[in-house]
């Protein structure tokens, strides 16, 4: 009996130990020093709660070169300066993926855009945005969200910025852990440690309940218009959030509850006005029309998420729409989309 114990309680103890460990949750790599709650993480997520999508396995994001087009740029009909014109740019907003690229007996580079042959000068490549929202794994203990602008982190509501304070970075993921009002009478909010922020450097979320006319077990996005950010639900199951760009002032995105009716992996989108504000966009990837011509989809030709810049529909970075565009096939019926603006306040811990 003694030899027994003598092994049974070391033997308890490294389960204890083990199983104390195994249900540890990781430590989230960038976030605030050992032993600081869980708050600011630089860029990164904690891996419990929330976690960086992967690109798609045949992703048509992946190695895909887009660009603008040069006001008046000429298009050919080959990749030869003694080629005929074949099409005329005009002037306005204009952007397309390259689809081959071509170099002449002279050493002129060439890429064949909108089906035709551009002069390498008359195009320029565009970077897409490194941010891609987060996946939601368990319902967020508090509210959420991402930095909007550069800002130096406060020891208190309104109070000068030490000279050693941190600076946080545009997309920094940060959680919410209290909010008061400053001596400037505006919205601050505690990222952590006592560590304060103003409003209008972040962009938030928080769980929501979903809207009557949604069912039960309903895929639906709420769109919020004014903190810029979509949530993307199954039931009230919160599975996805990322920021947005709705439509600026002169082109605003209607409020209300919609239902998806027209899918399209890539399609083109035009319209305005000549020598105002006509666009031409090809081939904008995962489009989700919800509201007449207006859409969920992605936007290769900006990384200003977090700020209204539209005709009126909802920009999402590209690879935030192409996830909402195939989770969403596995929606019992269709897409809901829930428009709407919030209260700054109604943000709580």
């Amino acid at each position: 009996m003694r030899l027994r114990m003598q092994w049974t309680v070391p033997f308890a103890l490294l389960l204890l130990a083990l199983l104390f460990f195994a249900g540890t949750p990781p430590a989230a790599a960038g976030c605030t020093p050992e032993g600081a709650r869980e708050s600011v993480c630089n860029g990164r997520v904690p891996a419990t709660t929330f976690s960086v999508p992967r690109l798609r396995p045949g992703s048509i994001l992946t190695g895909t070169t887009y660009g603008w087009i040069e006001d008046y740029a000429r298009f050919s009909a080959a990749p030869d300066p003694d080629a005929p014109y074949s099409r005329y740019a005009a002037a306005g907003f204009f952007y397309g993926p390259v689809k081959a690229t071509a170099t002449d007996d002279e050493g002129n580079d060439w890429y064949r855009v909108w089906g035709h042959w551009l002069p390498a000068h008359y195009y320029h490549v565009v970077d897409s945005t490194h941010f891609a929202g987060v996946n939601v794994h368990y319902r967020p203990r508090r509210p959420f969200g991402w930095v909007l602008t550069p800002f130096r982190l406060r020891p208190e509501p309104a109070a000068p910025a030490p000279e050693d304070a941190p600076e946080l970075q545009r997309y920094d993921f940060v959680q919410i852990y209290g909010v008061a009002h400053g001596r400037d009478g505006a919205l601050w909010y505690d990222v952590g440690d006592g560590r304060w922020v103003r409003y209008h450097a972040l962009a938030l979320t928080q769980w929501r309940e979903q809207p009557g006319d949604v069912g039960e077990d309903a895929y639906w996005v709420d769109v919020d218009l004014t903190q810029q950010t979509f949530t993307a639900y199954e039931g009230d199951r919160m599975v996805y959030a990322g920021l947005i760009s709705s439509g600026l002032p002169r082109w605003p995105t209607r409020v209300g509850l919609f239902r998806v009716w027209s899918r399209h992996e890539t399609t083109r989108m035009s319209g305005g006005v000549l020598g105002d504000d006509y666009y031409y966009i090809a081939e904008v990837p995962h489009t989700l029309y919800f509201d007449g011509e207006i859409a969920l989809h992605g936007a290769y030709w900006h990384d200003d998420f977090g700020r209204p810049k539209s005709h009126g529909c909802v920009n999402m970075p590209p690879r935030a729409a192409e996830w909402v565009y195939y989770w969403s096939e596995n929606a019992p019926g269709d897409l809901r989309v829930w428009v709407h603006y919030s209260s700054r306040s109604d943000v709580q811990p």
